[in-house]
């Protein structure tokens, strides 16, 4: 990558060359190969007691603060931890729950098809269309769910079956 910001040009001069500008270049240059970081600029300047008071106070109250946020952290991942913790407790009680109701249902929708299935076999084992027919029909006041007043044909049907069977 040097390679590539150098030129023949300088590399010349400075071979060529002692002294100078340039050369000052490639030894500010040269300081950042060896990897040491520069030293920062420090100033010496005085610094009464009265202010080294005040940084010292300033650096306890910011370093409390630090802690309180450190603490206010460290409380609020523990309690997203026990969030987590007891949401997973609760997912896995509704799944157990969810599956226990599901083979419920399962034993009582088959048990359900079972009897349908049997009454649907006596219902065609039945020689006589009549009783078939009765037996789809509500033949008693109170059993019809509908709304409209069916009386009428159920006593027409009554009728019919009853001249029939004589």
């Amino acid at each position: 990558m040097d390679d590539f910001f150098e030129d023949n040009q300088t590399h010349e001069i400075s071979n060529g060359q002692s002294g100078g500008f340039q050369e000052q270049q490639y030894t500010a240059f040269d300081a950042f190969e060896n990897g040491t970081p520069p030293q920062g600029i420090t100033f010496n300047t005085y610094v009464s007691p009265e202010q080294q008071l005040r940084k010292d106070k300033l650096r306890l109250i910011e370093d409390e603060r630090l802690a309180q946020i450190r603490e206010k952290d460290q409380q609020e991942s523990l309690l997203k931890q026990q969030q987590k913790q007891k949401a997973q407790e609760y997912l896995q009680v509704f799944k157990k729950q969810q599956e226990a109701d599901i083979a419920q249902k399962r034993s009582q929708n088959k048990q359900k098809q079972e009897i349908w299935l049997e009454n649907l076999k006596n219902h065609y084992q039945n020689k006589n269309s009549w009783e078939q027919i009765a037996s789809n029909i509500a033949l008693r006041d109170g059993e019809y769910p509908g709304q409209k007043d069916v009386t009428q044909m159920r006593q027409a049907i009554l009728n019919k079956r009853s001249d029939l069977t004589k």
